[in-house]
């Protein structure tokens, strides 16, 4: 697969495009700003998500994919929220076999695209 289309599964810049309407001269860097907040979050959420795997509690798990998925949607983070929909899926199903895997796939899609967002909206670690 060309890098291209890898970057274009991992981050969907038109995302962050339909974003930039919500900002003005009075916030210029809302985006930006509301990002940041993802990024400082997502390595607890996934952390929570581990958790609850781990629990047993397919409930929560189901509800915090869920809510990690829309806001990685956001974000144009689509890899993370296409790892996450097929997370709360099975969590909702009636068994967590392959919970693992996909976790690990939603950790994975998400190391890769951090990067990505951050570049894209020019942010510092």
């Amino acid at each position: 697969m060309a890098a291209m289309e890898q970057q274009a599964l991992s981050l969907d810049v038109r995302q962050l495009e339909k974003l930039s309407v919500l900002q003005d001269e009075d916030a210029p860097n809302l985006v930006a700003e509301m990002a940041q907040g993802y990024l400082a979050r997502t390595p607890a959420r996934l952390s929570r998500l581990r958790e609850l795997l781990a629990a047993g509690n397919a409930g929560l798990l189901a509800n915090e994919a869920h809510g990690l998925a829309t806001a990685s949607g956001m974000f144009g983070m689509m890899r993370v929220r296409q790892h996450c929909k097929a997370l709360e899926n099975l969590a909702r199903g009636s068994s967590l076999e392959g919970a693992e895997g996909l976790l690990t796939q939603v950790e994975q899609a998400y190391a890769e695209a951090r990067p990505l967002l951050m570049a894209e909206l020019k942010l510092r670690d």
